[in-house]
């Protein structure tokens, strides 16, 4: 049975997964940008009509090694082309990925061609043409490395152009993402109530509404289309075909007459609803959807007493809006649905999550979805008392209150703040240029009633108050950290929304892991080649220790061609930094499932592929127990303390180092090596306990200069058989 894939945008693999195992596919199998899938001919025409979603369906014909032009036109020469398509035929070829050595991808489609119009012109004298639009068959060339794959394209096309959309506005949504966005928006729920209701405020030219309509009343995106890669081919089978397109009528029919769902929509603008009113007649859902010229900010009462609001509003480079203008037309957005759409769900697709806080709700869930290259979020609301926004966060309050400060002017011992880490920057510049440090901590209570820790990472800067004494007025330290914030802003000239304030308490257990909000906003740093997702605003840590740089540099370079154990792997930043180093395998432990993912996507965003390395939810000490393979690098950074729930009794740094240590050393290949860390300020290492190994304290070794100022901060040690 033939494998195909199917391509999708990023972010949305998961819901295509699950669509492909509705329609039929076997052995389904989720990647990056796509799915993999089996089945017949039959199920692979099904995907290209029925799938909401998916992009692209390519069935793969050939896959080789070509290391330049004239071996790609020797493997190409080696398929017969006469059983896909005719000797006066059309044909176009699609060129993706890069080479090692050939640098254009259009060379690479000439010379695909070249094979298969000389084999065919030596066979028959006659040759078939390229065509750029809608030929006969389209061939797909992926290649990464010296390795090409090279497919049809039974779609021809993309998915998302279903036939019924001619009029777009400024920044069309793709039909496949506006599915996906309905989707995650939960309309496949609503759909499951004897009456549902979807309503789009802002509609647009009717994307949304179109395809929610065409999954209320069963309909197969592909129906309309007129055009699909494989009605050229030589081996379609058009029974197949029609038998599928006479059961997607019936049930187009059928679905139109049982559903009884309400479907409507508004847009401010008068041009763009006649455009909306066009793709609709155009889609046949004329008499099943409507659409009207209203304002969002200013709408009447709901028709209904609950139902599914989703929307995908402009974003400033879509409308030419201010974030001030954003801020308020979501503010005043807010207002209305408060008023008249109680106890309605609310799903906001946006790039501009920012100005969407202005709503005066919390999101009960956010997604990440991307539209082309721009980052964007889905989240979703209950318009109910529970959810509006009442009391002011700890970061606001702080922001509002710096902001405040920097107008009546900075105080003399804010002006100290601002001094000081002036002195600090200067310090430290020569270190960061050399070394390209773009993440780096700028001030560690260097003055010791500001206890702050400041913390830059790129554009961004996370502060951390640490815990005030007993004998500490919490008005007077309250205030100094407001100094601190403004102090900093000044100094930074950050965004005022780029900067995090965290109060940094003694941690008992993992309340240190334990989520602060749920934002779920992260952002890309970079240090040295490797690339992390950091989240500043959901959990006390970044995903990044900032301390630990060097260490992870030491780990890593210890690795280069060598197996690494990487235990208490935290978001696995130095499994990151030994597979770009060049380690043959990383195996990361750690007891969060949370973390192991978080892990696993700092992989991909480095581009590293996942089946080379081992990833495990696991208590480390458990794990160690009944672990066999041996390992030529171990890295182990366990917390202080911990008394987690999904793990059997407590685990202290101090007291358990030793059993831990020697268990590790039990899985170390004979000339391998230990790299022991931790940031318990008293730690204490028991060589006695550990003889005969040498173990040798590189603390001093593994700290960067925007550390030095504060040595205990954590301890290290290598330590080998």
């Amino acid at each position: 049975m033939p494998t195909f894939f199917a391509s999708t945008a990023k972010g949305i693999e998961g819901l295509l997964f699950e669509e492909l195992k509705t329609l039929g596919a076997t052995s389904v199998r989720e990647t990056r940008a796509g799915v993999y899938f089996e089945g017949d001919i039959q199920t692979a025409y099904r995907v290209c009509l029925w799938s909401r979603i998916a992009n692209s369906v390519y069935l793969p014909l050939l896959n080789f090694i070509a290391k330049d032009g004239d071996e790609l036109y020797r493997e190409v020469m080696k398929l017969d082309w006469l059983e896909h398509m005719a000797s006066d035929g059309s044909f176009r070829i699609d060129v993706d990925g890069k080479h090692t050595t050939i640098n254009h991808p259009h060379f690479i489609g000439q010379r695909i061609k070249d094979a298969i119009v000389d084999q065919i012109r030596d066979k028959l004298g006659k040759r078939p043409n390229i065509q750029s639009e809608r030929p006969d068959i389209v061939l797909h060339a992926y290649v990464k490395g010296d390795e090409f794959t090279l497919n049809l394209d039974l779609s021809g096309e993309s998915l998302h152009r279903r036939g019924y959309r001619q009029e777009v506005g400024r920044a069309p949504l793709k039909e496949t993402l506006a599915a996906a966005v309905l989707i995650r928006a939960g309309w496949p729920e609503e759909l499951k109530k004897p009456e549902p209701v979807l309503f789009d405020p802002m509609c647009g030219t009717g994307t949304l509404l179109i395809e929610a309509a065409l999954m209320a009343y069963d309909m197969a995106p592909g129906l309309q289309r007129p055009y699909y890669g494989f009605l050229g081919w030589r081996q379609h089978r058009k029974s197949i075909w029609q038998e599928l397109l006479n059961e997607a009528k019936a049930r187009a029919e059928a679905g139109i007459q049982a559903s009884k769902a309400l479907i409507y929509g508004s847009d401010i603008d008068r041009v763009t609803v006649a455009k909306a009113e066009s793709n609709i007649r155009r889609a046949g859902l004329f008499n099943y959807i409507r659409v009207e010229q209203d304002d969002a900010t200013k709408l009447d009462a709901a028709v209904v007493d609950t139902g599914l609001i989703v929307l995908n509003p402009p974003y400033g480079e879509r409308m030419d809006l201010t974030e001030d203008e954003l801020s308020q037309l979501f503010r005043e957005f807010g207002e209305n649905l408060k008023l008249h759409y109680g106890f309605w769900q609310v799903a906001i697709f946006t790039g501009n999550p920012d100005s969407v806080k202005s709503i005066g709700m919390r999101p009960h869930k956010i997604y990440k979805l991307f539209n082309g290259l721009l980052d964007c979020e889905l989240l979703k609301f209950e318009v109910k008392t529970e959810s509006f926004k009442r009391e002011e966060s700890f970061q606001n309050r702080f922001v509002r209150q710096a902001k405040l400060l920097q107008e009546q002017g900075l105080s003399e011992h804010a002006m100290g703040i601002v001094n000081r880490l002036t002195k600090n920057e200067k310090h430290m510049r020569s270190w960061r240029k050399r070394d390209a440090i773009q993440c780096y901590r700028l001030y560690d209570a260097d003055i010791p009633e500001y206890a702050a820790a400041i913390d830059i990472y790129e554009n961004f800067v996370h502060i951390q108050e640490y815990q005030a004494g007993k004998d500490i007025d919490p008005k007077v330290a309250h205030q100094h950290l407001v100094e601190i914030v403004a102090a900093t802003q000044q100094f930074t000239k950050a965004n005022w929304d780029h900067i995090f304030v965290k109060q940094r308490l003694r941690q008992k257990g993992e309340s240190q892991y334990e989520k602060l909000d749920q934002k779920e906003e992260f952002h890309i740093i970079h240090e040295g080649a490797a690339k992390f997702w950091v989240n500043f605003s959901d959990y006390l840590d970044t995903g990044l220790f900032l301390d630990h740089r060097l260490m992870r540099q030491k780990v890593a370079e210890a690795s280069i061609g060598k197996t690494l154990l990487n235990l208490f792997a935290y978001t696995c930043s130095a499994s990151v930094h030994a597979a770009l180093l060049g380690a043959r395998m990383v195996t990361s432990v750690d007891m969060s499932r949370t973390y192991i993912d978080w892990g696993k996507r700092n992989f991909l965003l480095n581009d590293i592929p996942l089946n080379k390395h081992e990833f495990t939810q696991a208590d480390c000490m458990q794990w160690l127990e009944t672990e066999t393979d041996k390992f030529d690098v171990i890295f182990i950074d366990p917390p202080s303390f911990s008394n987690s729930k999904r793990m059997d009794g407590t685990f202290d740094v101090q007291r358990d180092h030793v059993k831990l240590i020697q268990m590790a050393v039990k899985l170390l290949k004979p000339k391998g090596k230990i790299f022991f860390s931790n940031n318990l300020r008293s730690f204490k290492m028991d060589y006695e306990a550990l003889q005969p190994l040498n173990i040798q304290d590189i603390s001093k070794t593994s700290l960067s200069p925007d550390f030095v100022r504060r040595p205990n901060i954590h301890h290290g040690f290598e330590i080998t058989l």
